[in-house]
């Protein structure tokens, strides 16, 4: 019999059974799936944005109950990230948005240190060991589906949530806990693309921009971000909209919410009525939609100017004030609505899981089952785009692998 049970070899499972078998314990970890770390190696398109320079602010992390992850992340800081990481030879770029990955620019480097961290401290790895059942007489047991049982004095469930499904992402675990009296809260698709009934943005498939892009919380509170915008058939996505889902998805259960898109971020409608009048009064003879290039893309201009009902012909020089104020005004806010999520194999992260009211934060152990641990996604605790996701998981792995928070 081992002492502790991890079940899920990613990011939190890994760290997990590294803390618990340095601590001393016997410690198995079951993946359901041929490899480990799954996630980890298609992460920041196979790069692995390990973590980021802003980890330990609690504002990038959601749920139903935010603030359960203080306790994790201030007992596994970013600094204890980096210095874990750089223990085992990796190195960090830090780019934009201050994300950071590894100098290496592969994922698989973080997975093969792992991998080697749990072998030199004796953690046994089974691999394509799908776990089915679990139960508790005197120790804990789990079954695989190939039959066998593996007892242990405590388990740790890491095994994810319903994210990218096709990689082999399922609610087993979180069935498991459920099975236990554990509450488990409205699981969607996080950091995800977004669906959108306005049929006018097939016209606009694959035009990429820098755009500011907003809606108004449930709160009446703003919230924004800025950066790429890709406009889809079916909708809309880039990073803005990856990063916005994490607290929008949850809002787009009370039906469609309207998105903002300034296409002159930071800048004002009364800024932007002032460029387009310098341009037009130096060039009045050209069309309304030459009079955008080197400004905008002509792939964005012409199909958004038709929706909106402009003449693409007419010369500017024949534009009144009060037109050109009209267009500054929609150029600088306009109207996207987004109806849901697309589905959850599209998905980075999974909003919701196990209720955290269920777990200590101190520790990650069951208030319900003594010796049941939890950590990582399938804890009701998702966070922005940009590293903070696996922030979580290496802090909460390290609670959930220190026995009862010692």
């Amino acid at each position: 019999m081992r002492d502790t049970i991890v079940v899920g070899g990613g990011a939190a499972g890994m760290m997990a059974a590294i803390v618990a078998a340095e601590a001393g314990e016997r410690v198995v970890l079951l993946e359901g799936s041929g490899k480990l770390g799954r996630k980890i190696l298609i992460s920041g398109n196979g790069r692995c944005n390990l973590t980021n320079m802003g980890a330990d602010d609690l504002r990038h992390y959601h749920g139903t109950h935010p603030h359960f992850a203080r306790t994790a992340l201030d007992q596994f800081h970013l600094e204890d990230t980096l210095s874990f990481f750089g223990d085992l030879g990796l190195e960090f770029r830090e780019e934009k948005r201050r994300r950071l990955f590894p100098m290496s620019d592969q994922a698989q480097s973080v997975v093969d240190l792992l991998a080697d961290r749990m072998r030199g401290c004796g953690v046994e790895i089974e691999t394509a060991t799908k776990i089915i059942k679990m139960e508790r007489d005197g120790c804990f047991v789990v079954w695989a589906t190939d039959g066998r049982r593996f007892e242990g004095e405590r388990v740790i469930l890491a095994s994810g949530g319903m994210s990218l499904a096709r990689l082999g992402a399922d609610r087993t675990g979180m069935d498991m806990a459920v099975a236990s009296g554990h509450r488990l809260t409205p699981l969607e698709p996080g950091l995800v693309p977004l669906i959108s009934p306005e049929k006018y943005l097939a016209r606009l498939q694959g035009v990429k921009l820098r755009a500011e892009v907003s809606f108004a919380s449930a709160g009446g509170r703003r919230i924004s971000d800025t950066d790429d915008l890709l406009i889809a058939k079916y909708g809309v996505s880039g990073f803005t909209i990856l990063n916005l889902s994490a607290r929008l998805v949850p809002q787009l259960r009370g039906g469609p919410v309207e998105l903002r898109v300034n296409l002159f971020p930071n800048q004002s409608p009364e800024a932007i009525s002032e460029k387009l009048q310098q341009r037009w009064q130096r060039h009045p003879h050209r069309t309304l939609a030459l009079s955008f290039a080197g400004l905008l893309s002509a792939k964005l201009v012409r199909p958004l100017l038709r929706h909106w009902g402009y003449d693409l012909e007419r010369p500017v020089g024949k534009i009144d004030k009060k037109t050109r104020w009209h267009l500054a005004q929609q150029l600088t806010s306009w109207p996207i609505s987004v109806s849901g999520p697309r589905p959850f194999d599209y998905a980075e992260v999974t909003i919701g899981g196990i209720n955290t009211a269920d777990i200590n934060p101190d520790t990650m152990e069951s208030h319900l089952v003594p010796g049941l641990y939890f950590a990582g996604e399938m804890v009701d605790i998702h966070a922005d785009l940009g590293g903070f996701n696996f922030q979580w998981a290496w802090a909460s792995g390290v609670m959930a692998g220190r026995r009862r928070g010692s």
